[in-house]
């Protein structure tokens, strides 16, 4: 009791652990008032019920993506057979990670609250509570994110165990999603050069951490094998690239590689209008999908996804400005999210996406019931109130416009501003953001949900740059104004 009692006075004099205690805490009620308002979850996005299919029937029933998730909703469900533990646990998990970045930020040096900024947007940002809230597998990533950076600094600064635990969390991640993968290659390389020039005991814990990672991407491959008898992290992954590049691809300016000629439009794509990668997955008039069949099935076609891959890549080689343009088109919605593009959805329509359904208005999504009347039968009814505050609490918390280009401009100018652990830090979360916002860009096109896992990263990093620069320009002002 002593040792409590000496804690809490620690605490109420510390004005840093007040303010996170604060966040924390206005963080918790947030979630409640959404538990209160919209019961069980939000499950107006379709792939809600491909988890929930993984879950009810076999967990490598998707082909096309990774079912770490899946595993999740069973686990839970072996608990308690109710979504609303999925969705009280997610919420959960958001304000640990909201902990996690504060401290990670707080090992880098600099002042202590600097890890304020990472943690409020995950703690009270709008984006994460209806991400938590919804069955999907992003607020289970950033969690995964948010214990591999911590680990990360932790073994920067000594330890085999932190690289190792740094790197299960980079594999756990590619198991919940695909592009996960792209993490383990920023966590090696920066723990080899945490400390500047490689030495030995970076090397370690840089090889140690890739060792880890790939053990557990590899225990993932090897038990989708076994079970399933399918090679590889998905059988399907190919269809992004092809929906990353259909929509402006044209056949008159590229050598379509043999077989692959029906893949092939005649509507020039100035005349196509801004088709999303949406439609050409699963969209019907799809010609990938008229051949090959839909990409929830692995095809029939032989070789269908080889000819998929050489397809997409031989359009990329023979129109590479026009793959520059779908990429900078994406780009720029990173600042204005409303912006035409090939990419899928914005801000607003992601938000109309979980609490309406496909079509945005009448909240039924006959996919996701059924197949979440099938996982959890005994559910009562659902409960949809007035979600209109936090609906504007949402758009008040977006990290967009011209706080986007703050922050990209600071992580950027950050390795010139900051030394040491603080500089080190600061390019960690940097890489981090940077992946997290331009891999899908890259290699499938913009969605506002592969956005989000990027804001946390991206406000450690913009805080540590921006000390970096109050720093230096406090050092050049006179004497008496400092």
């Amino acid at each position: 009791m002593e040792r409590l009692a000496v804690a809490l006075q620690r605490i109420l004099r510390d004005r840093v652990l007040i303010a996170l205690a604060a966040l924390l805490g206005a963080g918790a009620l947030l979630r409640v008032w959404f538990l209160l308002v919209w019961r069980p979850a939000l499950t107006g996005f379709s792939d809600s019920g491909i988890y929930f299919t993984g879950a009810v029937r076999s967990l490598w029933s998707d082909p096309i993506r990774t079912v770490g998730y899946s595993m999740v909703l069973r686990l839970l469900h072996g608990i308690a057979p109710h979504l609303i533990l999925v969705i009280i646990v997610q919420h959960a998990l958001g304000l640990v990670a909201a902990v996690l970045f504060f401290l990670a930020v707080r090992r880098c040096g600099g002042p202590r609250g600097l890890g304020l900024a990472p943690a409020a947007i995950i703690a009270v940002g709008g984006d994460e509570l209806f991400l938590e809230h919804s069955a999907l597998s992003d607020s289970l990533f950033i969690f995964l994110v948010s214990a591999m950076l911590y680990c990360a600094v932790r073994a920067s600064q000594g330890g085999a165990r932190w690289a190792a635990l740094a790197g299960l969390g980079a594999g756990l991640g590619v198991w919940d999603r695909g592009a996960g993968v792209a993490m383990v290659a920023v966590i090696t390389p920066w723990l080899v050069f945490s400390a500047g020039r490689p030495t030995r005991r970076t090397i370690a814990v840089g090889l140690l951490s890739l060792v880890v990672s790939l053990a557990t991407v590899g225990v993932y491959i090897e038990w989708r094998h076994a079970a399933s008898g399918q090679s590889g992290l998905t059988t399907n992954g190919d269809w992004n690239l092809y929906g990353r590049v259909a929509p402006w691809a044209d056949c008159t300016k590229f050598t379509p590689p043999p077989g692959t000629r029906r893949l092939c439009e005649t509507t020039p794509p100035s005349r196509r209008g801004y088709r999303n990668t949406g439609y050409y997955i699963y969209g019907p008039g799809s010609p990938a999908l008229q051949l090959l069949g839909p990409p929830y099935f692995v095809s029939k076609y032989p070789h269908a996804m080889t000819l998929l891959r050489r397809w997409s890549e031989a359009a990329v080689l023979g129109q590479p400005l026009a793959y520059l343009h779908a990429v900078w088109l994406d780009t720029i919605r990173l600042v204005d999210p409303n912006r035409p593009s090939y990419g899928e959805s914005s801000a607003n329509q992601m938000v109309a996406l979980l609490l309406y359904g496909p079509d945005m208005h009448s909240g039924l999504n006959e996919f996701v019931t059924y197949w979440q009347s099938l996982l959890y039968p005994h559910d009562p009814a659902p409960h949809h109130g007035d979600i209109a505050p936090l609906k504007e609490w949402e758009r008040i918390t977006r990290v967009d416009g011209a706080w986007i280009l703050i922050l990209l401009a600071l992580c950027l100018a950050g390795p010139w501003l900051l030394a040491g652990r603080a500089r080190a830090g600061m390019m960690l979360f940097a890489a981090t953001a940077l992946v997290l916002l331009f891999f899908p860009i890259f290699t499938k096109g913009y969605d506002y949900r592969y956005v989000v896992p990027a804001f946390a990263p991206l406000l450690a990093a913009g805080a540590l740059a921006a000390w970096g620069l109050a720093v230096r320009l406090r050092a050049k002002l006179p004497a008496r104004f400092r």
